[in-house]
């Protein structure tokens, strides 16, 4: 009995190491980022971090709520973290109306909301939506395909309530 205990509590040691090291690798997001409270923003939940190689492609879904708005950063990194080299597209989806075969159907369509090749040096990616949607970030980090570089790439999403204006 004292032998199986041992051993139960090795394996225990040894699978709680394994988590705490795999959880270690890539730093908490709110630990790189801080969210902008003095203007309003909060860390949103849906922040998150993950390890990528150059050339590996990501997505994330992404809940957003009507009323709320959301500044979305991405970036890279092993020790020092930068926006350089992540491209990221925000995406979601809407039914259109197509012609197919000489009849109209209505179609489900990607849709890409937010690119951020198109974004300025200083600029910040934010928006909002009058309805909750679901959406997609696709992510890819640039870099030389072959190299075995593993990077952490960062989403930090922040969010606040919209402000209401009109009468």
């Amino acid at each position: 009995m004292f032998k199986f205990i041992k051993i139960y509590t090795c394996a225990i040691f040894i699978l709680a190491s394994t988590w705490s090291i795999s959880q270690s690798q890539c730093p908490d997001p709110s630990q790189i980022l801080k969210a902008d409270y003095k203007d309003g923003w909060g860390e949103n939940s849906q922040s998150k971090t993950g390890a990528l190689r150059p050339g590996d492609s990501y997505e994330i879904n992404f809940i957003a709520h009507g009323g709320m708005k959301y500044r979305i950063t991405i970036m890279s990194g092993v020790s020092d973290f930068t926006d350089e080299n992540v491209e990221f597209q925000l995406v979601g989806s809407e039914v259109n109306k197509v012609k197919e075969n000489g009849r109209s159907i209505y179609k489900r369509q990607e849709v890409v909301f937010f690119d951020s090749e198109k974004l300025s040096e200083d600029e910040k990616m934010s928006f909002s939506t009058d309805k909750t949607r679901k959406l997609k970030l696709k992510m890819k980090l640039n870099g030389v395909e072959e190299s075995k570089l593993v990077q952490c790439v960062v989403v930090f999403v922040e969010h606040k309530k919209e402000i209401e204006t009109g009468f």
